[in-house]
């Protein structure tokens, strides 16, 4: 019988050291647990962070490009109105120059049509006088 009693209470200190080994593990575990999600969290906000240094990055790049772009186009637009109003004023002076040739040309083609019929009438009078 003595074996037989010491057998239950070697399995009852068995079952105790193996609860409380159990018991352990558990506790060991949450720890564990709740450390990985400390730093995981510890990880995200951190990244987070970086995220939006990222972000007011991009934000202020994006604006400082978007105020070169107005800044240049508006030189480019100043620039083409420049160079349309020069090309204009050039095309305009060179048909002005062109329509007072085109008038003195006209006025001497009247001169010489007006000089040649008195030019071929004094044939015709110096004959008849002859």
């Amino acid at each position: 019988m003595q074996t037989l009693s010491k057998h239950i209470a070697d399995q009852h200190i068995s079952r105790g050291s193996i609860m409380k080994s159990l018991s352990e593990s558990l506790m060991e575990l949450a720890t564990k647990v709740k450390k990985f999600e400390e730093s995981s969290t510890a990880a995200r906000e951190k990244n987070r962070a970086k995220l939006q240094s990222r972000r007011e990055e991009f934000d202020s790049t994006f604006e400082h490009e978007r105020a070169e772009f107005d800044k240049t186009t508006a030189e480019l637009r100043e620039a083409a109105l420049s160079w349309w109003s020069d090309t204009k004023e050039a095309v305009e002076r060179q048909i002005s120059v062109m329509r007072a040739d085109f008038e003195k040309w006209q006025a001497d083609i009247k001169a010489a049509e007006t000089a040649q019929p008195a030019a071929a009438d004094k044939p015709a009078e110096a004959l008849r006088e002859g």
